[in-house]
């Protein structure tokens, strides 16, 4: 999973995200995600950055919904910043992801603590 500032890196051609955009694009099946709130702070620093993710078909951007909305409201009340605390529960752990889905950041001691496997793309 892309956080901001992995998506921003992709943007500006970071070779192993683009590759693994490659990759994905390949295999059948193979999705990505990008949590929406990740997507809108990326966006507000490269507009034209969501044009590309939006053109790419193998890119799912993970909603907002009422569940997800109560839980970034709690690690934002935590000092959580809200573009991480949305790709803090898209990556947590849940029935559909009991591992949870790791994300990729250049700031991984941002997530220091708060639940989730981070890779670090710096």
């Amino acid at each position: 999973m892309f956080d901001h500032t992995a998506l921003l890196a992709f943007g500006a051609g970071h070779q192993l995200l683009s590759a693994l955009v490659v990759r994905a694009h390949g295999e059948h099946g193979r999705r990505l995600f990008v949590p929406a709130l990740c997507l809108a702070r990326a966006i507000a620093h490269r507009p034209a950055l969501g044009e590309h993710i939006g053109a790419l078909p193998m890119i799912d951007v993970a909603e907002l919904r009422y569940s997800g909305a109560l839980a970034v409201g709690q690690l934002v009340k935590q000092g959580v910043d809200w573009q991480l605390a949305h790709a803090v529960v898209v990556g947590r752990p849940a029935p559909e992801w009991p591992e949870g889905r790791p994300v990729l950041t250049e700031s991984p001691k941002a997530y220091a603590g708060l639940g989730v496997v981070t890779i670090d793309i710096g």
